[in-house]
């Protein structure tokens, strides 16, 4: 990776890429790109040194041209693609769409053999320093470096660019000009220039690779070891330290291990069987994704061939999804309607295909609900639901001068800590044999996304509700971060106070803490009334004298800060007294921990594990929870303030 400029604040960051592919097609089809871009490790950056970026604050929307050795012009276009992060990896899909000389040159250098290489330009807008030795969960991973690193939190996703060579030699990237290649079992695609390559291929048999692995690994009712263990394992499966065939051998070790100690075995993806999981499971995932008018969510996910082949299935109707799991499962295939759905509901594939469409839409429905508190609230990652204790970033003041042979100072940082800790919220998640009886897929897909949208709501009301509850006086005028008083409404002059409260924070031995305010957090009814406060270019003064005429009519707070418009500030409802249509915040940015979202062991979106509801005699359908672990905490109070908003 390299960088424009050193400038950290406006510097972009120049990422090399994972692994390019560019594909040959008919006279009358495009050319297709597909560019494995970022691996979710620390890389080395120029003017930057070692950079992580995390995948989650990464704003990858709309259309992403490609073009040749970072020009931004016209004739330097070679084509455009779409972004998608899967695995914890941003991968790149796109067409040579370029009519320039740049276009035409890259098309004609790969079919000569040319062996190109790729770099992504990133924006950052919000990113932390994270200290030698200390370690930070981000992309699926926990990162640590025997240096300090950035960590991009968030930024945007500018271009794509293939260049003759990358600013990261160690990359490693391909062209080709025909089809029929087999993706090689580890993590960045190594091809040889002029071997017969499909790039689609090549990133459908990438994406099988990684959900096989997620599949083998997907088990429930573990103990802590053991579950610690399989996450070791598939760590080493996805750098491809360890064989797919090696990993299935050692989780059906530990299965039949479990099996026999006659512990409790739910399923998430199969815990038995799984082996005889093929491409009927994934056909009949694309097939339900399609009826469902998910064929794009299919195609993402699953890849275009096995979303095609679906039509393979022939299923006009979900009873044919049961005559195909049972098909694959070698079992014998009722006659009757309900018997069928009944054995179909008994079998491996089945049961792990809906599973597999439950999680993909309450995934997409997850990621699309809104979640403001990410403008602010740091996240964390926890091993275990004790309390944790978390070191306030305004803790420490200085380091002092030592004299030569001097000693170094001891200090505690005892009421420097915030304790915090996670715990488990879910649901159950059901599909009765009616609905397939009736052919009613709308049900599950419904089902499914409400538990998504519900998933992010409940941890949007953890968080808001530790702020609104305020306990021990977070926000007090003992802390210097409670406005409260006829001055504090929202207004250019509030604001400006409540920024320069923030400002002139200092530790109890009057060092300056340097912390820097981020977003304006307010309830409905005073967006229009922020906004105005916040884009206005200039104030209008009633000058009485000539004195007064004299006076700026500048915007002083114009953009200081971004808007952030939180309905839950004003659900008096849900969140009793604290809540209010006139109360207002100010935080800083996540990298100073005004509130604390944690997540156990870095899982920031829901888990859903099948369990059998066959043996309920009084239940005829099946089931899966759904559920995360997660908790919230108020932070350092020297990086927020709150305003009661009294005119």
């Amino acid at each position: 990776m390299t960088a424009s400029a050193p400038n950290k604040a406006t510097a972009p960051l120049i990422l090399s890429g994972g692994g390019v592919e560019l594909t040959a097609a008919a006279a009358d089809k495009l050319p297709r790109l597909a560019i494995v871009a970022y691996n979710g490790g620390i890389m080395s950056v120029s003017g930057w040194g070692p950079v992580a970026i995390d995948l989650a604050g990464l704003d990858i929307k709309g259309q992403i041209p490609i073009l040749a050795d970072h020009r931004v012009e016209v004739a330097s276009v070679v084509g455009h693609g779409e972004a998608i992060v899967r695995s914890s990896r941003l991968i790149i899909e796109g067409v040579v769409s370029g009519a320039g000389d740049a276009a035409a040159q890259v098309v004609a250098m790969s079919k000569g053999g040319f062996e190109f290489q790729a770099s992504v330009g990133v924006r950052p807008t919000d990113y932390m320093t994270v200290r030698a030795g200390e370690s930070v969960t981000v992309n699926g991973r926990v990162l640590k470096s025997a240096e300090s690193f950035t960590l991009v939190k968030a930024g945007r996703l500018k271009e794509v660019t293939v260049t003759p060579l990358g600013a990261d030699e160690g990359t490693s990237v391909a062209i080709a000009a025909r089809r029929n290649h087999t993706m090689p079992d580890s993590n960045t695609p190594t091809i040889t220039a002029g071997e017969p390559v499909d790039a689609n291929a090549i990133l459908a048999s990438e994406r099988a690779r990684l959900r096989e692995i997620d599949s083998l690994c997907g088990i429930g009712g573990m103990s802590h070891a053991e579950s610690q263990r399989i996450g070791q394992l598939r760590a080493q499966a996805i750098e491809g330290s360890l064989s797919i065939d090696a990993l299935r051998d050692q989780v059906l070790a530990m299965l039949r291990a479990a099996r026999a100690s006659n512990a409790p075995q739910p399923m998430s993806g199969a815990p038995s069987g799984f082996d005889r999981i093929g491409s009927n499971g994934e056909l009949i995932q694309a097939s339900l994704l399609c009826r469902m008018g998910l064929e794009k969510v299919a195609e993402k996910t699953l890849g275009p061939t096995v979303t095609q082949r679906a039509d393979e299935l022939r299923a006009t109707h979900l009873l044919d999804l049961c005559r195909v799991a049972l098909q694959a499962d070698n079992k014998p295939v009722p006659h009757g309607r309900e018997e069928m759905v009944k054995a179909a509901f008994s079998t491996v594939t089945l049961p792990t295909a809906l599973g597999e469409v439950a999680r993909k839409v309450l995934l997409d429905a997850y990621n699309d609900a809104p979640a403001t508190w990410r403008a602010f609230a740091a996240v964390r990652g926890v091993s275990d639901f004790r309390e944790t204790k978390a070191l306030r970033p305004s803790f420490g003041g200085t380091l002092d001068q030592v004299a030569p042979a001097g000693e170094l100072k001891h200090t505690t940082v005892t009421e420097f800590t915030a304790g915090f800790k996670v715990d488990t919220f879910g649901k159950i998640l059901r599909i009765d044999r009616r609905d397939f009886i009736n052919d009613d897929a709308g049900v599950f897909q419904e089902a499914a996304r409400a538990f998504g949208s519900m998933a992010m709501r409940s941890v949007n009301d953890l968080v808001y509700g530790v702020i609104l509850a305020n306990a021990s006086s977070f926000f007090g005028s003992g802390n210097g971060n409670y406005i409260n008083g006829a001055d504090s409404a929202l207004g250019i002059d509030s604001l400006a106070a409540a920024i320069n409260a923030m400002r002139v924070q200092r530790d109890s031995a009057g060092n300056d803490l340097d912390i820097t305010p981020a977003a304006l957090v307010v309830p409905p009814q005073l967006e229009t009334t922020a906004k105005e406060v916040l884009e206005s270019e200039f104030i209008q003064h009633t000058f009485e004298t000539m004195e007064d005429a004299r006076l700026p009519t500048g915007n002083a707070v114009r953009n200081a800060v971004k808007l952030i418009v939180e309905p839950r500030l004003n659900n008096t409802v849900k969140f009793g007294s604290g809540a209010s249509a006139k109360h207002w915040y100010l935080f800083a940015g996540p990298q100073a921990s005004p509130v604390i979202a944690a997540f156990l062991n870095g899982q920031q979106v829901p888990k859903i594990e099948f369990f059998d509801l066959m043996g309920d005699i009084n239940t005829l359908s099946l089931g899966w929870r759904v559920y995360m672990d997660y908790g919230a905490v108020l932070g350092d109070p020297k990086a927020a303030v709150r305003s009661k908003g009294e005119a």
